[in-house]
Parts: C-alpha cells; sequence; structure tokens
C-alpha cells in the first residue's frame, strides 16, 4: 500500500513538473515569437500575442519590456509609459527601463518622470554629466527655473562655452524677471551664432518684455530678412510697428503672415481691424 501511495505521489510531482515545464516553455516559445513579429515592424500582431501573456507574468523581464516597446512603437504612449513604470519598479538596476520611461514620457509630457530616468541612467551609468543638459531642459519645461538655473550653472563649471546651456539659462533668467542678465547671455549667444532664428526671435522677445521696440523692431527685421516665410517674424514685426504706432508698416507685416496662412495665431482678425475694408 506505501508502494502504491509513493508511485502515486511521484507521478503526480512528475505531472506538476511536466505542465511547469510546458507553461515556460510556452511562453518563451511566444515571447520569441512576439519578438520576431516586433521586430518585423508587426506591432500589433505581437500584441495579440504578448496581451495574453501579463495577467499570468506580471512580473517577467522580458515581457514587460517587449510590451512596452511594442506600445512605444505604435504611438501609445500613456500605456508604453504604464510598462515602463512597471519594469523600473520592478527591475530598478537596468538602465534599459529607464531608457524606455524617458522615450515613453517625453509625448504625454509627464516631465518629472523623464527627469527621473535621466537621473537613474546618470547613476547607473557613473556619468551624471551626460544628461545635465536634458535634466536643465526639463526643469524649464516644468517651471521650475532655479532649478534650471543651478543645472546650466553646473555645466557652465565644466563646459563654459556650451551654447544650449546658455540658450536655457538665458530663457530660465527670463521666466524670473531677470530680463537684463537674459539679454546679455542672448546677446552672446548671437555673435557666436549669427544665423539662428530661436536666439534672434527670443532676443526680440525679450526687448519687447522691455518695451524696447526700436531695438524688437530690429532684431524682427533682421529675422524676416534672414528667414522671409518665418511667419513669427513678420507677426512680431507687425505687433512692434504697431505699438509704435506706425499701422501702414504693420499693415504690411502682418499681411506677409496673412499671404500664408489667414489663421496664424488670429492674424485675419487683425488684418480687419487696421483695414476693415480690404479684408
Amino acid at each position: 500500500m506505501k508502494k502504491v501511495l509513493i508511485l502515486c505521489l511521484l507521478a503526480a510531482l512528475l505531472a506538476a513538473l511536466a505542465v511547469s515545464c510546458g507553461g515556460k516553455a510556452s511562453l518563451d516559445t511566444r515571447l520569441s515569437k512576439a519578438r520576431s513579429l516586433f521586430n518585423r515592424e508587426k506591432y500589433n500582431d505581437a500584441l495579440d500575442l504578448l496581451r495574453p501573456l501579463i495577467p499570468k507574468n506580471p512580473t517577467n523581464a522580458e515581457l514587460l519590456m517587449l510590451t512596452g516597446q511594442t506600445f512605444m512603437s505604435l504611438g501609445q504612449y500613456d500605456s508604453a509609459h504604464y510598462y515602463a513604470k512597471q519594469y523600473t519598479a520592478l527591475y530598478p538596476a537596468h538602465l534599459e527601463g529607464y531608457r524606455l520611461l524617458y522615450q515613453a514620457s517625453g509625448p504625454i509630457k509627464n516631465y518629472d518622470d523623464q527627469i527621473w530616468a535621466v537621473s537613474q541612467l546618470g547613476y547607473l551609468e557613473h556619468n551624471r554629466r551626460k544628461y545635465h543638459l536634458e535634466i536643465a531642459e526639463l526643469n524649464f519645461l516644468r517651471g521650475e527655473y532655479s532649478m534650471a538655473i543651478r543645472t546650466c550653472n553646473q555645466i557652465f563649471e565644466y563646459d563654459p562655452d556650451n551654447t544650449t546651456a546658455m540658450f536655457i539659462m538665458a530663457n530660465s533668467l527670463a521666466s524670473v524677471g531677470q530680463i537684463d542678465s537674459a539679454i546679455t547671455i542672448l546677446q552672446t549667444l548671437d555673435r557666436k551664432n549669427p544665423d539662428q532664428v530661436e536666439i534672434i526671435s527670443n532676443l526680440a522677445s525679450f526687448w519687447v518684455s522691455k518695451q524696447d521696440y526700436d531695438r524688437a523692431g530690429i532684431q524682427f527685421q533682421r529675422l524676416t530678412s534672414m528667414y522671409p516665410d518665418y511667419m513669427p517674424g513678420w507677426f512680431g514685426l507687425g505687433n512692434v510697428l504697431l505699438h509704435k504706432g506706425d499701422t501702414a508698416g504693420a499693415r504690411e507685416a502682418y499681411g506677409e503672415v496673412y499671404s500664408r496662412d489667414s489663421t496664424f495665431l488670429g492674424v485675419d482678425s487683425i488684418m480687419r481691424a487696421i483695414t476693415p475694408l480690404q479684408y
């Protein structure tokens, strides 16, 4: 009797082991097939294979990562972000999780998670400097201007001529009301890079903030001369000329915008207001 009982227990154990091994083999097989579909850019087909696996394997690293990457490739960024968060919570020492989290957080404007992701990447790679620019820019986008300024100053300690950091610094200073300091930095940048749209445009806007319409007008005229199809340049010039009382000049500048896109920033309404009979 005991011998029969032992044989029955052994048979049950072997059966359970077979089921377990079969389940593992099935998971590996499906993941391999899903990865193949992913690599061939058949993302919806890959997702159809992956979805049923998740409830039974909620902590499988490869499954979480591949599912997140698939959602990312499909442009479903909220879902990609969800799986990246799951992955980084379970595997906090894995670089690939933070890379996916950084990528997925951008399109949904989750700058907090982006900063956390790049901070972790810098920590794990033992190279925080590599991500200082991203951190400075993300802090600016978050409205954390003092943090952006602090990070830019850290960059200047080892790279004093970093133009991107200078641009972020200028805009951060302007955002906290230090317009003169911001203008000084942008003027330095402008001398080094005299044909950059963003630098000239921001410099013009800073002069507008100071209500110095003459200097603002000079910068907007530079923009329109160098980049005649750049509508914000014409629109800004129109605003400046209107402030100066030059309605005819403003009409001409706004007209350049209107001829390209009559819906740009309500320029059609402005044109009707200053030339009601023509428009």
